[in-house]
């Protein structure tokens, strides 16, 4: 792919502004504050469009950085490109009111549609976080951010084991994991509510245990009374009372017969009789004294009968309550005991069923299967592609510094250390502009890998601010060398100087 001119409508603080690019390398000169930045950012927005966010972080956005206040309508403007050995031309306008994303083939005069994909297939489908980590170098970020790592692995894992490439292993991982978590929460909670079950149906089986326990008892006490009022000793009592009250009616009734019998004859002879005075009066008295003495036998057998029958009454109502409760708490255990056996079989389930693997744990269990082979795939890079991806960074390094540093080695996440002549140097002891060219040949080598079929142009954007000169003559005589587009922005003449003193041909664009 190759730039050949850029067209700036409206955006940010450059306006109206039109840059022809050439093959090779372009200079975009301009003071600090110019829009040197805003032009590298235009060209990203062309390629990858713009995003805008929503809420809190829509005042920091791209979108809201760039909007220009005097004319937001021609928030935009156009690239004209060539690739695949055909020339395009791409429109963009960014405003919400008016937004526009056309692009046209002018060699067949074909419109395609960059929402269908047509423009990431003209891309290569390059993801905008390789763009932004190889060939687009921004202002102080020249050293590589962790989407190259994740990249680098997704693309390696993929085409090492026969796959496709532009998987995103990572976000399929990022996915796998919170569906997983979402899992882990269910069978979380489906483990709290069954021993939330478990606990309440043991509360349930104790009471009931406690319930029988004291029915039991009752029972026990209640078939112990009954046994006392059995019916053989029933009958043999009853009969006894029966004849007790039989014996004393007709004691009373000859009682009854012999005291009226006395005193109806003595008081019949004190009147038939002709008895002096005192001797009807004695008669009298003593015939009263005699019926008297009747009332009172009379009396006491009655009470003595009603205290007979009443113990016979008791008698009869406590075999009668002692047979019902019996029967009443034979029934009470009856019902109580089967619903114990149902909820001892209910928990004997509920142990089981806690026991046994639920749904939430098949899927939970397959999910980390699958994250581990996902993380083998990407955690370990295919050692062909990782070994060319190495020795490319190492021969652009030895490249770039004349020799000084001959091999880069690196492990899986792109942790690196320079050999020189005489020892392996971990990062953390080279200097700022050694690790700048280090990362900058990360950078380039990656890019090779990811633009296989369609070269980049390089993109760099104040990135030698921390090179020396012989550093910045190195690099330059090396983009010089790789026959591609390179468009540098800066603000330092020395680079331009450079770039003459080396004898380096270059197209210069003033903001």
């Amino acid at each position: 792919m190759k730039i050949k001119k850029v067209a700036i409508r409206s955006f940010g603080k450059i306006n109206g502004r039109t840059f022809e690019v050439t093959d090779g390398i372009n200079v975009l000169y301009g003071e600090n504050e110019s829009g040197k930045t805003t032009f590298h950012t235009f060209l990203r927005c062309m390629l990858y469009g713009m995003a805008r966010m929503r809420g809190k972080a829509a005042k920091n956005d791209p979108y809201t950085a760039y909007e220009p206040w005097d004319n937001p309508a021609g928030y935009g403007g156009t690239l004209w490109f060539e690739a695949g050995g055909r020339d395009y031309r791409l429109t963009r306008n960014f405003s919400r009111e008016r937004r526009e994303d056309a692009l046209y083939c002018e060699t067949t005069g074909e419109s395609l549609s960059v929402e269908d994909g047509a423009l990431d297939k003209l891309l290569g489908n390059v993801s905008e976080a390789v763009y932004e980590n190889t060939v687009s170098v921004g202002q102080l970020k020249s050293v590589t951010g962790p989407e190259l790592v994740r990249e680098l692995q997704n693309y390696m894992a993929g085409l090492g084991n026969g796959a496709d490439a532009s998987i995103d292993l990572g976000r399929a991982a990022q996915m796998l994991k919170m569906s997983r978590k979402g899992y882990q929460v269910q069978a979380s909670n489906r483990e709290k509510e069954m021993q939330s079950l478990i606990i309440q149906t043991e509360d349930a089986m104790t009471r009931l245990e406690e319930e029988l326990r004291d029915i039991r008892e009752r029972y026990k006490e209640a078939r112990e009374e009954r046994k006392r009022l059995a019916p053989s000793e029933k009958r043999a009592g009853d009969e006894v009372v029966r004849s007790q009250i039989a014996a004393l009616k007709r004691g009373q009734f000859q009682r009854n017969l012999i005291f009226l019998g006395l005193s109806g004859l003595i008081m019949l002879l004190g009147i038939v009789i002709h008895l002096p005075l005192a001797a009807r009066l004695v008669c009298f008295v003593l015939a009263l004294g005699l019926f008297g003495l009747g009332l009172f036998f009379n009396q006491r057998d009655n009470e003595e009968i009603r205290v007979k029958e009443k113990a016979r009454e008791n008698w009869h109502s406590r075999l009668s309550r002692a047979t019902s409760e019996g029967r009443s708490l034979k029934e009470m255990f009856d019902e109580k005991a089967k619903t114990y056996v149902n909820l001892r079989d209910e928990y004997q389930e509920l142990l089981e069923e806690k026991n046994l693997p639920g749904n939430e744990n098949v899927e939970i269990e397959a999910l980390t299967l699958a994250l581990a082979t996902i993380d083998r795939l990407s955690g370990n890079i295919s050692q062909d592609l990782g070994e060319r991806l190495r020795m490319r960074t190492s021969e652009i390094l030895e490249d770039i510094t004349g020799g000084k540093y001959e091999e880069v080695l690196m492990d899986e996440n792109l942790r690196m250390s320079v050999n020189t002549q005489e020892r392996v140097v971990p990062l953390e002891r080279l200097s700022r502009g050694t690790l700048e060219q280090i990362y900058f040949a990360l950078r380039m080598a990656a890019g090779e890998i990811f633009a296989e079929g369609e070269d980049f142009p390089v993109i760099l954007d104040d990135v030698f601010g921390m090179y020396d000169e012989e550093r910045l003559s190195g690099v330059l005589r090396w983009l010089e060398r790789q026959k591609r587009q390179i468009i540098i922005s800066t603000c330092n003449k020395r680079d331009i100087e450079t770039l003459e003193k080396e004898g380096i041909s270059f197209n210069r664009l003033d903001l």
